[in-house]
């Protein structure tokens, strides 16, 4: 049957051209709609499994746990600056200075933990994920850094309203905690921003996967193309 231009076929007729193809390596594009949920299933595990040049799970799951060790180095290098400058910092100055120093070395001393936890982590993150695992890990990762990035915009606020309070109480303490949380905060912003980004792109590797997959008033359907 010819519907639009597309040829619809019975679904174990449609099953039965999709692995033909895959397993002789034909090229070619299939445009295939309204099939029963259980053919497509059944397709897509077929093309799935066969499309091993297209994408590896192990080694998707390896670049993930590689980009987020390298941002926990970084992270961790960060905070360690931050507590030897806070030390030498508030042993030697006085004033917003030494305020400032001090709020430093408590945010380093916080994000050398959460750098260290966060690496030992991923080295342990398992690799050997399955599609649905892989897009669960995926998601879960890129959620979570969107969300630092919106504790982070809640931490320039929180620097801005007390170098604010400080302008009539206390302006030393005040202003000079507040100038170092906008500099946290600006930093961690920054950070967040650039792993969310770093994650999305490589993600997208993973969603080409199921870019096929499409939906229609009168069932689903699936999209190949095989070289």
């Amino acid at each position: 049957m010819d519907v639009n231009g597309l040829v619809i076929l019975p679904p174990v007729a449609q099953i039965q051209r999709i692995a033909g193809a895959i397993l002789n390596h034909q090229s070619n594009i299939f445009v295939l709609r309204f099939m029963r949920p259980s053919a497509l299933l059944i397709a897509f595990i077929i093309f799935f499994h066969n499309s091993g040049a297209q994408i590896n799970l192990p080694q998707f799951n390896k670049e993930r746990a590689a980009i987020n060790k390298t941002a926990f180095i970084v992270l961790g290098s960060w905070s360690v600056a931050n507590i030897i400058t806070g030390i030498a910092g508030q042993a030697n100055s006085s004033g917003q200075a030494k305020y400032f120093h001090q709020m430093n070395l408590i945010w380093g001393s916080v994000n050398l933990v959460i750098a260290g936890s966060g690496y030992i982590g991923a080295r342990r993150r398992h690799l050997d994920l399955s599609l649905s695992g892989s897009l669960k890990q995926q998601s879960v990762i890129e959620k979570t850094f969107l969300f630092n990035a919106g504790l982070d915009l809640a931490y320039l606020a929180a620097g801005a309203y007390f170098i604010e309070k400080g302008k009539n109480s206390n302006p030393d303490r005040y202003k000079g905690y507040g100038k170092s949380i906008l500099l946290q905060g600006g930093a961690l912003l920054l950070f967040d921003l650039i792993m969310y980004s770093t994650h999305n792109q490589h993600g997208k590797k993973l969603l080409t996967v199921l870019n096929g997959i499409q939906a229609g008033p009168n069932g689903l359907g699936l999209s190949l193309s095989l070289n």
